[in-house]
């Protein structure tokens, strides 16, 4: 495991993985990775194992992409709301795709959900989100 201000960054193998699958993810700062990381394992609570394997997650912003989506999606599910998803389908698809897979889908049960994922993308892009760990299952 590779270690940087405590987060864990993954595995040497790992990190050849998703180098060899996605060269881009070098073009990624190592702040920025270590930032990604920081959020997606410290914070969301997902297995770096799972973050490496796609890599995509860090050729998108983490201000405008990771974190809204991330706490919106973990809303969703704190509220009893089951959804299927990938890791990559989650992070790895449009803006337009993932409001009419996320959040207009479910407008019926919850309303509200747009509202909710637009304070996500305030809140993220001031630096000031909150978040509870939840067990994360990837499909």
């Amino acid at each position: 495991m590779f270690l940087r201000n405590g987060v864990c960054l993954s595995s040497e193998e790992q990190i050849w993985e998703a180098f060899l699958k996605y060269p881009r993810v070098m073009s990624a700062s190592e702040d920025k990775i270590a930032k990604t990381m920081e959020f997606l394992v410290n914070t969301m609570g997902i297995q770096p194992s799972v973050i490496a394997k796609p890599g995509v997650v860090f050729r998108r912003s983490l201000e405008k992409h990771i974190v809204p989506r991330g706490l919106f999606v973990q809303d969703l599910i704190s509220n009893g709301i089951a959804i299927e998803f990938t890791f990559s389908s989650l992070f790895d698809i449009s803006d337009e795709y993932f409001l009419n897979r996320f959040v207009y889908r479910f407008k019926d049960k919850a309303p509200e959900l747009l509202k909710l994922y637009k304070q996500k993308v305030d809140a993220a892009a001031g630096g000031k989100y909150k978040t509870q760990k939840i067990h994360w299952t990837f499909w």
